[in-house]
This record gives C-alpha cells, structure tokens and sequence, in this order.
C-alpha cells in the first residue's frame, strides 16, 4: 500500500460522512401538513444546481412499499412510487403529481416504468419520465433507505 493512501481514504471518507450529515435527517413536509420527510437522496443537475429528494415510507405491504417523495428546490416533485424489495425485476409504478396539489386526481400522472424501460430511463431517454421526474438513483436511493 501507498503511504499517502491510509490518509486519502480517511480524508475522503471524512468528506462523505461530513457532506451525509450536511442535509437535515427529517424535515417538515412542504406540501403536507403535519408530515415529516426524510432527506435520502442529492441529485447534482450541474456544476451550481442540485435538487435534494426527501421521502418517507406511506405503507408496507410485503416486499412491496409505497414511499411518498418531494422536493421542493429548483424543481418542485411530489408523488408516490410503489417499489419492490425482493424482486429486482418488478415493474416501477410512480404517481406523479409535478406542481399540482398532493392527491389531487386532476393533477396525478401514472407512470410504470418495466424492467426492460431502466435502460433508457437511466440514460435519460424514456419518454415518460422525461423533465424534472424522479431519476433512477432517486429510485436506487429509494430502495436502499426502505428495504432494510
């Protein structure tokens, strides 16, 4: 091993338990009364621009689980995604309700996104989910703060 590597690894891991505890752990919904959010996720749009994602968990239902999302930076997102912890493969529902109000049937737009549609969802080429939509990391995200 590199003498200088020790200390690179604990700089940089230093860097990212400083910049992990930067954003608050729960705030208040912006757009539901009396419910907290949780910070899970910071999604970089370019060198000054970043949206921070919150969430927190509506409803547990076996492997599946329903998670409510918003931000509230430079683009406005809320919604629900029903996401599956055991099969990998399971489709991806989203309703998405963009700058509408939170449940309002008027404003809400379903999206399933299959397995097969990851690809160009990841590479920013899927039709649905294109403009400021949950993103697959938001969605990875998701899966790694609600499946434990």
């Amino acid at each position: 091993m590199k003498p200088g590597l020790p200390l690179t690894v604990a700089a940089f891991a230093a860097v990212l338990i400083t910049s992990a505890h930067a954003e608050p752990a729960s705030r208040p919904s912006e757009y539901r009364k009396d419910v907290a959010v949780d910070w899970i996720y910071k999604q970089q749009i370019d060198d000054v621009y970043f949206t921070n994602w919150y969430a927190r968990l509506e409803k547990s239902d076996g492997p599946w689980r329903d998670v409510y999302f918003e931000t509230s930076e430079k683009y406005v997102n809320k919604g629900l995604v029903r996401l599956n912890c055991e099969d990998p493969e399971a489709d991806i529902d989203f309703t998405l309700y963009g700058v509408g109000e939170y449940g309002g049937a008027e404003t809400a737009r379903q999206v399933t996104i299959s397995y097969g549609d990851r690809r160009p969802w990841a590479d920013g080429n899927y039709q649905d989910m294109s403009g400021e939509t949950p993103t697959i990391e938001f969605y990875g995200a998701a899966l790694q703060r609600f499946c434990k």
